[in-house]
Parts: C-alpha cells; structure tokens; sequence
C-alpha cells in the first residue's frame, strides 16, 4: 500500500541507500484523506480508528477493518483504502495472484500509517539522488504531494509526469509501466556507478 513513498523514508535514514526511485508514492496519506473528507470529516474518521483502538486495549480483542471497501458507509465506516478504483484492483489482483494476501488489516496500524508524511523527510535523502515519478491524473495519492515532496527535496533530483487517467494504471497497464519503468533505468543508469 503506497509503499514507494516510504522509499523516500529509507532513503533519508540509511546512507548505504545509493540513489531512491519512488513510483505513484503515498506522500502524504493523512493530508490525503484530509482533503477527501474534509478537516472535521477526517477527525470523525480518525476518532472512530481511536474508539476501536480502545476497545482493542480494553478488551483485548484485535479490530480488524476492512482494507479495501467501495467507499464508506453506515456497513464499513471505516476501510484502508474506501473507493472503487482501489476495490477494483486489490480484489482482482488478490484472486488472481495474491490468493493469501489478507482483506483486513488491524485498525492500530491505521494511526501511523495516517501520520506518515514523506514530504518531511525528502529534504534529508540529500545528497542521494531522488527520482519522483507520478501520475497527473492521481485521485488517490494526489500528485499535489508528489510535487511537493520533489520540492521540498534538495540535492540531485528528478520529477517525472506520466499523463495518466487513475493511479493504478501505473501498477499494471502499458504504456503507463514502461514510462515509468523507462524513467528510473535512466535515472539509476545516471546516479548509479
């Protein structure tokens, strides 16, 4: 899950790490959510993920959510990843070459994984090379962030734009893939000895 963003974490704490390539990253995934649901949206949303963290320490019991959901409802007030863009791909990629990968996650995972925030740590991957590349057309993992971790950045730096239609035709859809494919040989051809 928006796991290239968290390249660029790795990137900023292990000088062993030679040069960081980062594809459809998750930047900013509160800030993300914050602007789909709205600033009190989002505090009801995280006060619900903290009411079934407390029942889990009060009781025990591990709460489980769902991890992928067509959207919230009164049945799933609470999900990973609630749109169908994301529904769509997780369950058919699950039933198609993940049959083990799990459609629940625990609800405590939800709090760090909301505060993360790459755009903080890009200006210390300096002085390793950081190649961002994003899609223009990102309704879930908004390019806005993409942009802005590539901003704040310093040192050798690359941003790539890859005129897409969602996010996950980057994952699995030519000529999306071998754009980006493209992008980070040359990059790692650049920086790499």
């Amino acid at each position: 899950m928006h796991g290239r963003g968290y390249a660029v974490s790795v990137g900023a704490r292990d000088r062993r790490v030679k040069v960081v390539a980062s594809v459809a990253g998750g930047y900013d995934i509160g800030g993300t959510f914050q602007q789909f649901l709205g600033v009190d949206g989002f505090a009801a949303y995280f006060r619900r993920i903290n009411d079934l963290v407390q029942r889990e320490y009060e009781t025990g019991e591990v709460q489980y959510i769902p991890t992928i959901a067509h959207g919230l409802s009164a049945e799933v007030p609470v999900a990973v990843m609630p749109n169908d863009e994301a529904y769509s791909y997780y369950d058919r990629t699950h039933r198609d070459h993940a049959p083990a990968w799990s459609d629940k996650m625990t609800a405590a995972s939800l709090g760090p994984y909301f505060i993360y925030n790459a755009v903080a740590h890009a200006p210390l991957v300096a002085p390793t090379p950081l190649l961002i590349v994003h899609g223009t057309r990102d309704l879930f993992l908004l390019p806005e962030y993409a942009q802005a971790a590539y901003t704040a950045a310093r040192g050798p730096k690359q941003l790539v734009w890859i005129e897409t239609h969602n996010h996950i035709e980057i994952y699995d859809q030519d000529p999306y893939v071998s754009q980006a494919a493209d992008a980070v040989v040359a990059f790692l051809d650049r920086h790499l000895p």
